[in-house]
């Protein structure tokens, strides 16, 4: 190449005034000239990426951009995604997301559609906690899609997040949880329920949970396909065995003691639950908390309760820590108030 450019920008003014810059290079595999457009920004990120580019040209790390609908990716993403529960949420999001953006080529999908998409979300009521939810999908998406080549840049790179009110996390009390289990007519929502709040495990884990990992003669579940990505062994009380041995028989059909509850519907059979036991609103996930500030609450070694809940931060086992000396110090003042009114 003899030290020359092996990317050239192209200013182009267009018939409304405005300029766009391309970018124009010859393609090592396919030997035939290419060209993209510089989305958003000037001259200077025109500049940006053709330095970029030229550097993966140089070092032979240059992937010609593979061609794709919108449509197209979205099914193949989610074929390649494991747990029910996480690809039925993912699935509800690119559905969403193309219904409103309705892009026909990834290359359709920018900056500017993403915060149209992000209006609609408020617009539609949904809180700045969802949206911001929603917009991890769609950002995790569009990042799999530069990995895999169909993509030169994720048109996300710079979002600004928008801040989450702080909400205490909801923990069910001991008389709570009592009332929710007796609420819990259904012999296979009474065990889902008795194992979350006693093992601590995700939705998507217990969901996709199978006769195989549940270990009966050592008392414990072996969870894998887990958020933070590594296997874990969870212990079984005598009376998870119990409930678990007895939901078999009727179960073992379908692979695993949970596998037949639908993902989708899920949430709203446990509300009817939550309704039913006349207790304040709380969500599945909820049982997970309950679980941690539990173990919390009655001293457990903070690196045990980490790894029992399988969090892949130390931060994230602090907060329930956090919760539970909060929870102490409020007791510690009725006590105080009470002996104070005598």
């Amino acid at each position: 190449m003899n030290g020359e450019p092996k990317v050239w920008i192209r200013k182009r003014t267009m018939k409304d005034g405005k300029t766009r810059y391309d970018l124009r290079w010859i393609c090592p595999t396919e030997h035939r000239w290419k060209s993209r457009k510089v989305k958003g920004g000037g001259r200077k990120q025109a500049e940006r990426e053709a330095a970029q580019l030229e550097d993966k040209l140089m070092t032979g790390a240059y992937v010609a951009l593979r061609k794709a609908t919108w449509a197209d990716f979205a099914k193949e993403h989610i074929a390649l995604i494991e747990g029910g529960a996480h690809k039925a949420i993912m699935q509800r999001t690119l559905d969403e997301f193309a219904d409103v953006v309705q892009p026909k080529r990834l290359s359709d999908v920018t900056y500017a559609t993403i915060e149209r998409y992000a209006h609609h979300c408020h617009e539609a009521g949904n809180n700045t906690s969802t949206v911001n939810k929603k917009l991890r999908y769609i950002r995790v998406t569009l990042n799999r899609a530069v990995k895999r080549g169909y993509l030169a840049r994720s048109p996300m790179t710079g979002w600004e997040w928008q801040r989450e009110t702080q909400r205490l996390p909801r923990v069910l009390t001991a008389g709570e949880q009592g009332k929710l289990l007796a609420a819990c007519t259904d012999k296979q929502w009474r065990t889902f329920v008795y194992i979350a709040l006693t093992t601590g495990c995700r939705r998507a884990e217990l969901l996709n949970l199978e006769w195989s990992r549940v270990d009966f003669e050592n008392a414990q579940l072996a969870i894998t396909g887990t958020k933070a990505k590594q296997d874990r062994v969870q212990p079984l009380s005598a009376e998870g065995v119990r409930l678990l041995r007895a939901l078999q028989p009727a179960t073992l059909k379908d692979g695993g003691p949970f596998k037949s509850i639908n993902a989708n519907s899920a949430p709203k059979v446990f509300k009817k639950l939550v309704d039913a036991a006349g207790i304040p609103p709380c969500t599945i996930h909820d049982l997970r908390r309950t679980f941690c500030t539990d173990l919390a609450r009655v001293g457990v070694n903070q690196l045990v309760v980490q790894k029992l809940a399988g969090h892949s931060s130390a931060t994230t086992t602090a907060k329930y820590y956090q919760l539970a000396d909060d929870a102490m110090k409020r007791d510690a003042i009725e006590r105080l108030t009470a002996t104070k009114a005598g």
